[in-house]
């Protein structure tokens, strides 16, 4: 058991961030004064307001004259917001955006230090753009992928130009998750790793570095939550009594509610990426209330519909008997026995397998230290900072108790025990 408090915990983990294996302590980065950012939507303008937030001047392009106009009232939407919460003063507001130019042609990043891509999330138009800028990005300049899972070596080959090419895996929205996952490549070259760590504290990120993984750390630790919060759902428990579970252990928000804030479409799409890469087993139950509910038009809050209903302000969740009626019959379909569930139950069946992938990608190197996937959960995923993060969470349970947990859940579930709950040795190293 932990015998440090949860805070001290989390503020060595964020002293040890810096300490990046193979990185020279006085290596200097390459210069950033001005950025380019390809991709005018949610997550393209969100990276745009952080760039301009630091005085960066920044060239927003796209292939739309309509995306970037959106994407400028997107930027001025994100400043009134920041102002709004107390983050900015508004002469600030209304200054900043001053800095960003827009444009329709990809040669006007030429002169840019650091052009980050924040396209479409897949990894074929990913590489187009990366042909592209390969071409006419200036010698030196950094390449960024903004990807939450997909292959950052094979995108930086398409650019030709692999050195300059780093993952920055901003979490949404962009412009406020404190988190910045900088994703090394093979090929990355030393300094621009050095300069991606200087850009996440200009731009007033918590950066943590980690290897080319599918999934990375965060998204690769995160799939078993919201797998199992989706199983717990489709076995009887309502998508409320999931989040209440969660949130009264201390999460801002719940499993559900988060899936539907984000879009049950873009789970969809990213599930059926992991069944076409074949990262997950031929579970007929995997996905399936998702799809359901896409198929049937709930999207999520966009769509005023998802795993809630919304009311007309768009964002309060409301229980829906239709989300309801939606996963009784899919149960239904799958033979998948209902019952009823406690509390702690939901905590513990979401949390193990965050617990599980986290001694994985330990153990493979995808994170030098445990501690990091803490810094991961807390400032990306809202893990309550007053209980130190999964990894704290097992150290205070025990290694007898964790154990006892996945050979529980691997009794349950028979069929893809070995999948979903395989033993797993380097269990140990998260109690080293």
């Amino acid at each position: 058991m932990n015998t440090i408090a949860p805070k001290h915990h989390l503020a060595h983990a964020l002293n040890q961030l810096g300490r990046v294996p193979g990185l020279p302590a006085g290596l200097r980065g390459r210069e950033i004064r001005t950025a380019g950012v390809v991709g005018a939507g949610l997550m393209g303008s969100g990276i745009a307001v952080c760039l301009l937030a630091a005085g960066v001047p920044t060239t927003l392009v796209d292939l739309k004259q309509s995306a970037l106009d959106q994407g400028r009232g997107s930027v001025d939407k994100a400043f009134a917001s920041l102002v709004k919460r107390g983050q900015m003063f508004e002469s600030q507001a209304k200054g900043l955006p001053v800095l960003l130019s827009e444009s329709l042609e990809f040669e006007a990043l030429a002169d840019c230090d650091v052009i980050v891509e924040a396209v479409f999330e897949q990894v074929t138009v990913k590489e187009d753009v990366f042909r592209r800028l390969g071409a006419i990005a200036k010698p030196g300049a950094i390449l960024a992928t903004n990807t939450s899972g997909l292959d950052v070596d094979r995108i930086a080959r398409a650019s030709g130009r692999p050195a300059d090419v780093v993952g920055l895996h901003f979490f949404s929205p962009a412009f406020v998750m404190p988190l910045l996952e900088i994703v090394r490549g093979k090929e990355t070259a030393l300094e621009v790793l050095r300069s991606a760590l200087y850009l996440s504290t200009i731009l007033r990120k918590i950066g943590v570095v980690v290897g080319n993984s599918p999934g990375f750390a965060a998204n690769r630790t995160l799939e078993g939550y919201g797998r199992e919060s989706e199983f717990l759902v489709l076995e009887g428990a309502r998508p409320e009594d999931v989040d209440r579970a969660l949130t009264q252990f201390g999460f801002p928000m719940g499993p559900c509610a988060m899936a539907d804030m984000a879009g049950l479409d873009i789970r969809n799409h990213y599930i059926h990426a992991l069944r076409e890469a074949r990262l997950i087993p031929d579970d007929p139950r995997y996905g399936a209330l998702t799809k359901a509910l896409v198929d049937a038009g709930r999207l999520g809050q966009k769509a005023a519909a998802g795993n809630y209903d919304y009311g007309p302000d768009g964002r309060t969740p409301l229980p829906s008997a239709r989300a309801l009626e939606i996963r009784d019959r899919i149960a239904s379909q799958l033979g998948v026995a209902q019952r009823s569930f406690t509390d702690e139950e939901i905590v513990m069946r979401c949390l193990l397998p965050v617990i599980d992938e986290a001694a994985r990608v330990l153990a493979e190197g995808v994170v030098p230290r445990a501690s990091d996937v803490d810094v991961i959960w807390v400032y990306g995923y809202g893990f309550p900072a007053a209980k130190g993060g999964p990894v704290y969470l097992a150290r205070q349970l025990g290694l007898p108790a964790v154990r006892d947990g996945i050979a529980a859940r691997r009794r349950a579930d028979p069929a893809f025990a070995d999948r979903y709950w395989a033993p797993n040795p380097s269990l140990d190293l998260l109690f080293a």
